[in-house]
């Protein structure tokens, strides 16, 4: 795990190196085991590494992971410095990419997976992501074709931002990297999307000027200017399999195989535990082939959900080695704010607390590898929001016909939250998940403006999963596009590179993802069960009890911490008028005068939201 960063000019001037530098230090965090710059230019006297004909320059912070040798260091040369390459993430499939590579007559100096992108470039050119299996985003310059050629991993695993100009573009791993060109100028859309769904979804970015590349996508990038993006991948149909024993136990044989690729390390590697099924399969399966993995749970004093027992149970029969804790109230507030101070993006998930949290205890054992059972919901049919879509109301705004669904929507103003449920599946989607409608439309105040703002949101957001036969895989589809990489993922990226811990989650290995795709609906979600296929394969591991038990969220009790610390809270989010492009927000409408009256839990999160803006925005400030 990585920070990447660089620049290209379209204009003929030079980069400057100190810009580069820069850009590097907002991500020491990323990588603390090397830094290196390699620089491009048209000038024809310059000594330049990467390129005579281009101003172009490369940047990396290296957190060492696979291959410690300083060979295996980036920016990373090959075929005589005519390709080179900047990437952050792991490739998991790199060990059978390289021995298939071999055979085809390559050579390799190196056992890193870097190493396996350069030489799977040289053998297939842009189709080499189509042979990828893991984490990524890269750049990488071919001198030859003179062009830079970028991709990200098809869930959005690993992030990507770039701003762009007809001067030059400019991209990082993380927004933060990007300061100098968005001077902390906040993006309208951004703004409100993020007041719209708790995050901020699709190619929108929270500054001005910044986009994502989005998932499965690549781009393409000239010194003409020339710029190209275009989408490598998707699933293009689901339901394609039986399921019978057989599938059952090629899909089992393919999540053994998920995890085992992911141990691979030459670092010493820990899992997350919580007392759910997701993390607790990927714990069983790990220490297949770990001897007393570290695994690490937290717990929330005043939660009335207590996860910490279940988790040790998992320990105890795995024989991992177990850390756990518990956060207290005034400890849960300290951990807020620098979670919020270690985020690029704003983000009101209170998961970034315990996220970071355990992070942090895996670095102080001197783990940099940890496992999670990230994914496991959005692709095995885990949320309950699936059950009711596979009954009444999401069987409702999404079940029905398109066209039928616009005419009833054409019914309600554009700028309705009724009218653009009917009008896009996708948003009724995320108006199920978090975030907060009316504070959107506080914002953008006239109905105009939401209305336009709405359809904006809804032609951004791209589709992993194209089926139109099935209500569950279209709800999946949503969470697999957008929900997953600009929430979840994005959300365990952040905390685990805050503490220089490389995150992995396998139940997204990409084989593992296509397979489980292909079974009926009613194998995941059935009978108002969730996940139906992936605890039947989890009982023979984690035993009936633990995987039929009840889901909870890996978060924290917001409305707890919002009442105990309601002045600290409502005088924060009150004070989001400050903010450049909120002067007009009317906190009188949604935040109450009186401080001695409890705050319900659509309060509390409404509160919550704003006040993770208001402090990740002064964190901004700070930085500049």
């Amino acid at each position: 795990m990585c920070g990447i960063a660089g620049i290209i000019r379209f204009d003929n001037k030079p980069i400057d190196i100190d810009e580069m530098n820069a850009m590097l230090s907002k991500l020491v965090h990323r990588g603390k085991d090397h830094c290196q710059v390699v620089m491009g230019s048209s000038d024809s006297s310059s000594n330049s590494q990467l390129s005579r004909k281009a101003n172009v320059a490369l940047g990396h912070r290296r957190l060492s992971i696979i291959d410690l040798s300083e060979a295996a260091s980036q920016p990373m040369e090959y075929d005589d410095g005519m390709l080179w390459l900047i990437f952050n993430g792991e490739i998991y499939n790199y060990v059978e990419l390289r021995d298939e590579l071999i055979a085809l007559g390559h050579k390799f100096r190196t056992r890193s997976d870097t190493e396996v992108i350069l030489v799977a470039y040289k053998q297939w050119g842009d189709e080499c992501v189509e042979h990828l299996n893991g984490m990524f985003a890269f750049a990488l310059w071919d001198e030859f074709r003179q062009r830079l050629f970028c991709a990200r991993d098809h869930l959005g695993i690993k992030p990507f931002y770039f701003y762009q100009t007809t001067e030059f573009i400019a991209f990082a791993s993380e927004s933060k990297s990007l300061q100098k060109f968005h001077g902390n100028k906040l993006n309208p859309d951004g703004l409100a999307s993020y007041l719209l769904s708790s995050y901020v979804p699709s190619e929108f970015s929270i500054f001005k000027g910044v986009a994502k590349l989005l998932p499965a996508h690549m781009m393409i990038i000239e010194p003409s200017g020339r710029v190209e993006q275009r989408r490598y991948w998707r699933i293009k149909k689901a339901a394609g399999i039986e399921d019978t024993p057989s599938t059952r136990q090629q899909l089992e044989d393919l999540l053994e195989q998920a995890v085992r690729r992911q141990i691979r390390s030459d670092v010493p590697v820990g899992a997350l535990l919580s007392g759910g099924v997701d993390s607790g399969i990927v714990v069983a399966l790990a220490s297949k082939q770990v001897d007393h993995l570290h695994t690490y749970s937290v717990g929330f004093e005043g939660h009335t959900v207590n996860e910490l027992p279940a988790a040790l149970a998992v320990a105890d029969n795995y024989h991992t080695n177990h850390h756990q804790r518990e956060i207290a109230d005034k400890e849960a507030m300290k951990y807020l704010d620098i979670a919020l101070k270690n985020l690029s993006e704003p983000i009101a998930d209170p998961a970034i607390i315990p996220s970071y949290v355990l992070s942090e205890m895996a670095s102080g054992d001197g783990v940099k590898v940890l496992l999670s059972g990230t994914g496991g919901d959005e692709i095995f049919g885990g949320y309950d929001r699936y059950v009711g879509g596979a009954t009444l109301q999401r069987r409702f705004f999404s079940g029905i016909p398109e066209n039928i669904r616009k005419l009833a929507g054409s019914a309600f103003p554009a700028s309705s939250k009724l009218g653009a449920r009917l009008r896009n599946p996708s948003l009724d989607m995320m108006f199920t998940t978090a975030g907060n409608f009316e504070l959107c439309s506080n914002l953008l105040g006239k109905q105009a403006g939401m209305g336009s703002f709405l359809a904006r949101l809804a032609n951004s957001i791209p589709l992993s999963l194209e089926d139109r036969g099935h209500l569950l895989y279209k709800q999946m589809g949503f969470d697999m596009s957008v929900y997953l990489p600009d929430e979840i993922l994005f959300l365990f990226d952040q905390m685990t590179m805050a503490n220089t811990v490389e995150g992995r989650v396998p139940l997204l290995d990409l084989d593992l993802v296509e397979m489980a795709i292909q079974f009926p609906p009613t194998s995941h979600v059935n009978s108002g069960r969730t996940k139906v296929l992936f605890r039947d394969i989890a009982e023979s591991y984690l035993g009936y009890d633990h995987v039929w038990r009840k889901k909870h969220g890996f978060s924290g009790p917001v409305p707890l911490w919002v009442n105990r610390n309601l002045k600290l809270f409502l005088d924060t989010a009150r004070s989001v008028t400050d903010i450049p492009g909120l002067e007009n927000f009317d906190t009188a409408k949604y935040l109450r005068q009186n401080e001695k009256m409890e705050m319900n839990s659509r309060e509390s999160f409404a509160v919550f939201t704003l006040y993770c803006l208001r402090r990740w925005y002064d964190y901004q400030l700070e930085s500049e």
